[in-house]
């Protein structure tokens, strides 16, 4: 559950996200916390008003580099996106390894 921290990276409080989606803080603290009661449509909304996916908020942590790589991506008209994918699985087969750099010097 990423609810918390993302909403935390965006210098936002529970009292703060509750006031923006029109409900009581509450609410976000059983949303953060996974409790039983909390609503599907509490979760989406907060989504929607932190501007990230459901799925970022339920998946596992993504390092810097991954988010910002996702974030970069869905930026990118989706007609490219095949394009995207190529240039990226052609790095895995042209890059070196990281380790071989270091045994050469």
């Amino acid at each position: 559950m990423n609810l918390a921290k993302i909403r935390k990276r965006l210098g936002l409080s529970q009292g703060q996200l509750a006031e923006m989606l029109g409900i009581d803080k509450s609410t976000i603290s059983r949303a953060e916390n996974a409790h039983s009661s909390a609503m599907l449509n509490t979760y989406q909304r907060c989504a929607d008003a932190l501007g990230v996916t459901l799925s970022e908020i339920f998946c596992d942590e993504l390092t810097p580099d991954e988010a910002e790589l996702l974030r970069v991506f869905r930026a990118i008209p989706r007609e490219n996106h095949a394009q995207i994918i190529g240039l990226l699985r052609l790095s895995q087969v042209t890059a070196p390894p990281a380790n071989t750099l270091e045994a050469s010097r």
